[in-house]
């Protein structure tokens, strides 16, 4: 479940203060979680498979669901190969015949045997007859699903979003692998099953566009063990062969992992200091440097773009009027720009414009005060989506969005173009954000066959030995929104604006969501304006900004009220871009 983590961000102290909406906050899908029961002599068939249910949504208790099937089935079942997440109802389940009970429900989700949530299609649903037969007069289950079936009232108080860390390409960054997996286990069972899944490497979702310093044959020594909040991790002698520097990498992944759960961490080699010149338990600041949030001020810049014009938004620290002011002091500014990217420093930016003719995306640096200082271009061609920088000063650009072969590539610091494959299969691109990290990748889509948006991930791949760069693992979030218009990454999820497909609020709002597409909520404190673009970063101290309907900017406080930037009377809208 998404947590909301207080930052440390500075509330604005001018403009108008806004009172946040708190009726739309979505319910909570947790409730109390029923203990797994054996079944009792003479149960009939609809409360035996009632209890059936019940017994499978909790993984400590599978033997206790066994209970309730013929033998064969029993030897047959094989709950660990996934987990189908239902909208239970009190009408889900219903007899057929004496001996057929039938579970018909909406599909929320799959859970796959590495914990990756995979959501349904929308409208995509469960269907299973549960066969009954007699063993010593007793009815017992005979025909088991693939897997377990949980009912949404059972998800939040057995299963967790959890992240493994695993490092990109260049190995300056972690990047979060999210898996869900079960809650209510001892630090130590917990700590182990984190480690374990680790160990396995990434999931699909990532595949190779990330790396483990975990070398093959590595494992722990039977279990994890916790004492008074400090795990040991015992690996075996495989990771002796690690460099030095490969090994406090090893370390930041493990660190990482273990630390969302509040543990501190120890980690031996046969015995012996992973780290031998660090302290025992390995302070988690000795990792910071790695952080997938990319910790810093600058992130929490808010610049934006007004009439064509590059402007910066000041005044979010307290210390001045709030007002947008125009970055006179870029080259960039002598440009009609129709969208504006900054990068992670704060001191470069890009924008699309046309010169003499042509489309190009153009960079420069923020505040020209060199004279060497100099405009450089990249030419285009067609629609060209708003530039996106990563934490490697990488500009990625999207063009020919509007034709059959969007183009994909991105620019690296020293200037040199890099072409990367990519098949939407006709969808349109309507919007890319890269992450900081350079690996995952958020797109707002448009559909060929429904002509509705839509928002998914993708990772960066390497194909044909590493030769070439592919953007793939598409993963539709499957959102039950319309009328998307923005979204972006966020330090709780993905930030995403739409309209609910089925609740009576029909105006379009900013709804958070994790980055596997599970738990979508409206925004904690959704405002009651429209909203029609979206600035936010992974960066914990930045402020969630929203331009509404009417092109104002409105800005999310710590404490969930709403500020909204005074300006002239029919100013013209102003788009908001944060770093990234």
């Amino acid at each position: 479940m998404l947590l909301l983590v207080a930052g440390c961000a500075t509330v604005p102290t001018k403009g108008t203060i806004r009172s946040s909406n708190k009726e739309g906050l979505a319910p909570e899908l947790g409730g109390v979680g029923v203990e797994a029961k054996p079944p009792r002599d003479d149960t009939p068939p609809l409360a035996l498979v009632n209890g059936f249910l019940e017994a499978m949504s909790d993984s400590r208790a599978f033997d206790v669901a066994r209970e309730y099937m013929t033998a064969d089935a029993a030897a047959a079942w094989k709950p660990e190969s996934q987990t189908v997440v239902y909208d239970q109802r009190p009408d889900a389940i219903t007899t057929v015949r004496t001996n057929q009970i039938k579970l018909t429900a909406r599909k929320i989700a799959t859970i796959d045997d590495r914990g990756s949530w995979i959501p349904a299609r929308i409208g995509e649903t469960v269907s299973f007859v549960f066969k009954l037969a007699k063993v010593e007069n007793q009815w017992r289950v005979a025909s088991v699903p693939q897997g377990v079936f949980l009912g949404s009232n059972q998800l939040d108080p057995k299963l967790a979003p959890r992240n493994l860390y695993f490092f990109t390409p260049g190995r300056d960054m972690l990047v979060p692998d999210p898996v869900y997996l079960p809650v209510n286990l001892s630090p130590g069972q917990a700590a182990t099953q984190l480690i374990q899944e680790l160990l396995k490497g990434p999931t699909s979702r990532l595949g190779n566009g990330v790396i483990s310093l975990v070398p093959p044959g590595t494992e722990i020594q039977v279990s994890v063990p916790v004492d008074l909040g400090v795990a040991t991790v015992a690996l075996n002698n495989a990771v002796n062969a690690l460099r030095d520097p490969d090994r406090r990498l090893l370390a930041a992944q493990i660190v990482w992992t273990l630390n969302q759960i509040n543990l501190r961490v120890k980690i031996t080699v046969g015995g012996a200091p992973l780290l031998p010149d660090d302290p025992e338990q390995l302070p988690f600041s000795n990792f910071s440097q790695y952080d997938p949030s990319v910790p810093g001020g600058a992130l929490t810049d808010l610049y934006g773009v007004r009439s064509g014009k590059v402007q910066r938004i000041e005044g979010l620290d307290g210390a001045s009027d709030i007002a947008a002011r125009a970055l006179d002091s870029s080259m960039l500014y002598q440009y009609d720009a129709e969208s504006f990217a900054v990068n992670l420093r704060a001191d470069s930016g890009a924008i699309v414009t046309n010169v003499k003719g042509d489309k190009v995306v153009a960079y420069a640096r923020l505040d020209s005060t060199d004279q060497t200082d100099q405009v450089r271009q990249i030419q285009t061609q067609g629609r060209v989506l708003r530039p996106s920088y990563d934490n490697q000063e990488n500009l990625w650009i999207l063009d020919r969005a509007d034709s059959t072969t969007p183009r994909l590539r991105f620019r690296n610091r020293d200037g040199n173009l890099t072409n990367v494959a990519v098949n939407f299969h006709g969808d349109k691109p309507l919007m890319l954000r890269m992450a900081p990290d350079g690996v995952r990748a958020l797109l707002v889509m448009r559909s060929k066959t429904t002509g509705k948006n839509y928002v998914q991930t993708a990772t960066l791949l390497s194909q044909n030995g590493g030769k070439q760069l592919l953007l793939g693992e598409f993963r539709n979030l499957q959102l039950p929104l319309d009328d998307i218009t923005d979204a972006a990454w966020n330090k709780l999820g993905i930030l995403v604006a739409g309209t609910s497909s089925a609740g009576a609020n029909k105006s379009r709002q900013p709804w958070l969501v994790n980055p596997d597409g599970s738990r979508l909520q409206l925004l904690p404190g959704a405002p009651e304006f429209g909203t029609l673009h979206l600035a936010s970063n992974l960066n914990k101290d930045t402020l969630p900004v929203v331009e509404d309907t009417d092109g104002r900017l409105h800005w999310q406080t710590r404490d969930l009220t709403w500020v909204t930037m005074d300006d002239e009377p029919n100013a013209a809208p102003l788009i908001p871009v944060y770093p990234g």
